[in-house]
């Protein structure tokens, strides 16, 4: 069964699909004989011969009869004229020779009959027969423990294994997304520095100037600034309670310098000390005290000076470590508006706006910290994401590309623009683009799942099945879960596109029976639809029938199910013409312009002779797929069995144009020729047939050639 049907090459009735279910079983009376020789045997031979005979009746019981063979084969090397082995080994090749064409080893059938007289066995030889089975049903129950054992013990190794891979490759994933993190935050770190930098020569140049006026002011600032250092100092080295005590003494004395804005700056000179002391300390609780004060000082400070961008940078970042971005949002709207030079700051408001989706205003901010900043590729990464939500793919497209240039090892820019590359239905420029993430990280599991399904839709079928076995080597169901799913079944699609059916039903088994990691429906409906597919290919007809069922349920309007079911309906012996007729009307009705809806009504019209709606249908179909000469061989037919021969006859002649070795197409034209009474022309595509193709549906041409003759 494939997704869609091929259409009826001719009149004669459609293929039905053969089911054969073959039990083999082994006869209750065959195993019964065979028990009664080996009694038998046992009074005239030896323990080891009869060890012999024994384990070879067992080996035939179980159906492993080229075992059972070999001993035989040896029992007659040393004893040729053993007749019980011989008639023994007689019966299990029948055996074989039944069990390989099907047929049941069932004495009361008369395939199998192995004749021996048991007269003259003492009854004391009994208990001797008794003991040793019963040592050899021992010996065989301690086998199948040992086999059992080593089953579980090679599976718990094999899941260990799997365990310890699962465990290495989550390590290397919090390895590598540790590493992206560590290197944004170094480049932060450093635009973080370069700011400070930049605002120390302005408040040192604001200083000296002040300190002009006369040497009172200029003392009474060097103090204030050296109870700074030294609060500085004291935090550097660790001693928190000096440090404040020398923050609190300057706080005071810049009270005392008449220019109020003087006061302003250096609190928030200390808060930005104590902010940077926070960030680096390693305790959460000191960091969180330190902080407090920081945001203290930067508090008082903003209040003296509304305009202090420093100080409302500090608060902007408590208020977003307290998940309070409204407030942070306000606090870095006022740093900006105070220092429109700082791109730091209009790179953290653009990330505070695109987390609150205000994408379009995130778009301004990371523009302006570009210009201010153009080799800054946080900022340009950024805008490019932000273009992307507002569906400026082209410009975001842009922006990633500068992102590399800047960056040429950004990951995550090569990521994204593979997937705006991949939008456009630029498969090798995505294709590219997805190499190079796997370049800079290969154990970056999207990308390796993407660029499978961009090898897919380029009809790579190879390289997809490689990128989606190499992403479930990164993936595993307790990170992953969905995404496992998803990629089981993208690799059992691509495998069945491949023609590897079995490993297809492989991994769609698998990714059935993970079907609840999903959470959308309609993935659901496919997954399911998909193992279904794979079973009716696979000859489990039967077996695929409720699980496109299930398809239904999850997804009602679920189109290829509802095709399948309904060309298995047609393929029943006898065929449901009508349920097949009512599943591809439901899709009909909600897409006449379908194909395989079109193609498969016109069949089910055929098969019901309404040969004027088969007629419409055909009519669709060929008119959204004009190459597609199966429907137009039906659409011949149906105006043969409706009586328009001259429309027939046009329908067969463009076929044979496009495919002149379509030897059916020759014969039906050659009827179709008959009815017009063109006798010549029937004549001369029958004798074409025979030159071209002898042997072919010969017994009917001779048959017409005769006719006409007449």
């Amino acid at each position: 069964m494939t997704e869609s049907s091929a259409g009826f090459p001719d009149e004669k009735d459609f293929i039905m699909k053969k089911r054969h279910l073959i039990v083999i079983t082994a006869s209750a009376a065959a195993v019964l004989c065979a028990v009664l020789i080996f009694f038998a045997v046992r009074m005239n031979g030896s323990r080891t011969r009869e060890n012999t005979y024994s384990l070879a009746q067992n080996y035939a019981e179980r159906g492993e009869y080229d075992r059972a063979l070999s001993l035989l084969e040896k029992l007659l090397i040393r004893d040729s004229g053993d007749e019980e082995a011989s008639r023994l080994l007689d019966a299990i090749i029948e055996m074989k020779r039944n069990a390989a064409e099907g047929i049941s080893q069932d004495n009361s059938g008369g395939n199998v009959s192995i004749a021996v007289d048991t007269s003259g066995i003492a009854d004391a030889v009994q208990d001797s027969i008794s003991s040793m089975k019963e040592a050899l049903d021992a010996s065989n129950i301690q086998a199948e423990e040992n086999r059992r054992a080593m089953e579980n013990l090679m599976r718990m190794q094999a899941q260990n294994e799997k365990s310890a891979a699962e465990r290495l490759d989550r390590e290397k994933q919090r390895e590598e997304s540790e590493r992206a993190a560590k290197k944004q935050a170094e480049e932060e770190k450093k635009a973080a520095e370069e700011q400070k930098r930049i605002q120390e020569e302005k408040r040192k140049a604001q200083e000296a100037a002040l300190a002009k006026k006369n040497a009172e002011t200029k003392r009474k600032i060097d103090a204030v600034n050296s109870d700074i250092q030294s609060g500085k100092t004291a935090l550097a080295t660790g001693n928190i309670e000096e440090a404040v005590r020398y923050f609190e003494k300057a706080a005071v004395s810049s009270s005392e310098v008449e220019d109020s804005s003087f006061g302003a700056a250096k609190e928030s000179e200390i808060a930005q000390a104590l902010y940077d002391a926070a960030e680096k300390s390693s305790s959460a609780e000191e960091r969180k005290s330190i902080m407090a004060l920081a945001v203290e000082y930067a508090s008082k400070a903003a209040e003296k000076n509304p305009a202090d961008a420093s100080a409302r940078y500090i608060l902007a970042k408590d208020a977003e470590s307290r998940r309070d971005y409204n407030a942070a949002l306000s606090e870095l709207t006022a740093a900006v508006k105070a220092d429109p030079g700082n791109y730091l700051y209009f790179y953290d408001l653009g990330k505070i706006q695109y987390r609150l989706r205000k994408y379009n205003e995130a778009v301004s901010s990371f523009s302006s910290a570009c210009t201010l900043k153009p080799d800054f590729a946080p900022s340009r990464y950024n805008l490019g994401l932000s273009q992307k939500m507002i569906r400026n793919d082209k410009a975001a497209l842009e922006s990633f590309r500068k992102t590399i240039d800047i960056d040429p090892h950004h990951e995550k820019a090569y990521l994204e623009q593979a997937r705006l590359l991949a939008a456009r239905n630029d498969l090798d420029g995505a294709a590219e683009s997805y190499r190079n993430v796997l370049r800079e990280n290969n154990i970056n599991v999207n990308a390796a799942m993407e660029l499978g399904s961009v090898y897919k839709r380029g009809g790579k079928l190879n390289e997809a099945e490689a990128c989606y076995k190499s992403a479930l080597t990164m993936l595993n169901s307790v990170d992953y879960p969905e995404e496992e799913t998803t990629t089981k079944y993208n690799l059992s699609t691509v495998l069945y596109e491949e023609g590897k059916f079995s490993d297809a039903e492989k991994y769609a088994a698998e990714a059935y029976g993970s079907l609840s990691t999903l959470k959308d429906n309609s993935a659901k409906a496919n997954v399911i639809y998909n193992y279904a597919l794979v079973l009716d290919t696979n000859g489990k007809s039967e077996t695929a029938v409720p699980y496109y069922a299930e398809a239904l349920k999850y997804d009602p309007e679920h189109v290829k199910t509802k095709i399948n079911l309904g060309v298995m309906y047609m393929s029943l012996n006898p065929p449901d013409v009508d349920t097949a007729l009512a599943l591809f009307l439901q899709v009909y009705e909600k897409d006449k312009n379908n194909f395989e809806a079109n193609n498969n009504l016109g069949s089910a019209y055929l098969m019901k002779e309404d040969y004027s709606s088969a007629v419409l249908h055909f009519q669709n179909a060929l008119r959204l797929d004009s190459k597609n000469n199966d429907v137009r061989s039906n659409l011949a037919l149906v105006y043969a069995k409706n009586g328009d021969y001259d429309k027939s006859k046009s329908a067969y002649t463009e076929l044979l144009k496009s495919d002149p070795e379509r030897w059916d197409a020759y014969i039906e034209l050659a009827k179709v020729c008959m009815q017009l009474d063109e006798t010549d022309n029937a004549e001369m595509y029958l004798i074409y047939v025979q030159e071209k193709n002898p042997g072919y549906r010969s017994q009917e041409i001779d048959g017409l050639l005769a006719g006409l003759q007449k």
